[in-house]
């Protein structure tokens, strides 16, 4: 008898199969079934702002980590907050029969969840899980964080979650996003494809380059997209307008454009703007960060400062800015409002979109359907631009752009 694999469409039918009442179930007792100890025995593996977060989330319900293991050596022989910091083989040596829970997830990083599991269990430990079932565990404290959150919240949205995977263009993105629901379900990263490599953002493959390109670049930050343009096509661009409220980002950005030619530089236009739905004055956080949220957060020691949010239709069609013939945005969670705010002017023209999805659970599905919503016409595409989830960008392509 002949056995067929099932289908991308056929596999997310099956994920989003679950009941609601069960991923709730499985929520609850995902970590403690999984970890088979204690499950207050609990080194963090990975020190930085992800293990920190459930450092304190874990503080907070009554649990104390017993220790941070971190490969960085600087940081071994420290403490955080009162917890150690101990080299990988330290850690095992002394808290073997723990759990070991892996919580490193940045951007930029190249780490993958199997790298730390097959190091720690190489070592010894015996109980290595990702981060999400313990996040589940103590979700009031601890979640959302990016795509992480809980289960039961995707299937709740089902119905939302298979329209817009049915709306996507081509294999690939079916692909993606059919690993990209399974991590939000399972909380396991592993299946993740791996990062296109491909430019961020400035995808060939997906959109047809035209001569004098606009840019709309939401989320300049300190001018990394523009270098990697400049780096690809040279300053082949007609006009580069560059939206970064946070001064700190902003300053680094400005000095990128002491360092091009006049003739390049000029064409350049840097605002001190955040985006949105509509207009508003936001207290926002100067941390020059590239994937702080900006928005002023009681308890912080960043300095806040007032910052004008605007829509991107009225940049456009009031303030004079150039009908862009590409817009980004990385706005850290904002993509939503910002595409509210941008109706006319993605549903006129030939705008292609680069929208991250990443910021959100929801966002997977929930950006697409609002692109889609704006405008039906267009091809829509997921690409991966970093590892374990950081930095999926949503492509929507008009008729006239697509290769």
């Amino acid at each position: 008898m002949t056995t067929y694999a099932p289908s991308t469409s056929e596999e997310l039918d099956l994920l989003l199969g679950e009941s609601v009442t069960a991923a709730e179930r499985r929520e609850a007792s995902a970590f403690a079934d999984a970890a088979d100890v204690s499950a207050e025995r609990v080194v963090l593996m990975g020190s930085g702002g992800l293990g920190r977060r459930f450092q304190h989330g874990l503080r907070a319900d009554g649990v104390e980590p017993l220790a941070f293991a971190d490969n960085n050596p600087a940081r071994w022989g420290s403490t955080i907050d009162g917890t150690p910091v101990l080299s990988p083989e330290q850690a095992v040596a002394r808290f073997g029969d723990a759990a070991f829970v892996v919580t490193i997830w940045g951007a930029g990083s190249p780490h993958r969840f199997a790298h730390s599991q097959g190091q720690l269990h190489r070592l010894g430990a015996r109980v290595v899980r990702p981060a999400a079932e313990l996040a589940w565990a103590h979700a009031q404290q601890i979640l959302p964080f990016y795509a992480m959150d809980l289960p039961s919240r995707l299937l709740r949205q089902a119905e939302d979650v298979r329209h817009a995977f049915d709306l996507l263009g081509d294999d690939r993105s079916r692909l993606e996003y059919l690993e990209q629901v399974r991590f939000r379900l399972t909380g396991d990263p592993s299946g993740l494809p791996v990062k296109d490599a491909g430019l961020h953002y400035l995808q060939p493959g997906l959109v047809r380059p035209m001569a004098g390109e606009v840019m709309l670049d939401c989320g300049a930050y300190d001018g990394d997209t523009l270098a990697s343009w400049l780096a690809h096509f040279g300053p082949d661009f007609h006009t580069w307008v560059a939206l970064e409220p946070d001064r700190a980002s902003r300053a680094r950005l400005l000095e990128l454009l002491g360092q091009l030619p006049d003739e390049t530089a000029r064409r350049v236009r840097v605002l001190p703007y955040a985006v949105g739905a509509e207009h508003a004055t936001l207290r926002f956080a100067i941390t020059g960060e590239p994937s702080s949220t900006g928005l002023a957060v009681e308890g912080s020691d960043a300095e806040v400062t007032d910052v004008l949010c605007v829509p991107i239709d009225h940049l456009v069609d009031e303030l004079g800015l150039p009908r862009p013939t590409m817009l980004k945005m990385d706005i850290e969670g904002a993509e939503l409002d910002a595409l509210a705010g941008a109706g006319r002017t993605i549903a006129a023209g030939e705008t292609v979109v680069a929208a991250s999805v990443y910021h959100r659970q929801d966002h997977l599905w929930r950006i697409p359907l609002a692109v889609h919503q704006l405008r039906d016409d267009l091809t829509l595409a997921l690409r991966p631009h970093n590892e374990e989830g950081w930095d999926l960008v949503l492509y929507a392509v008009p008729p006239a752009r697509r290769p």
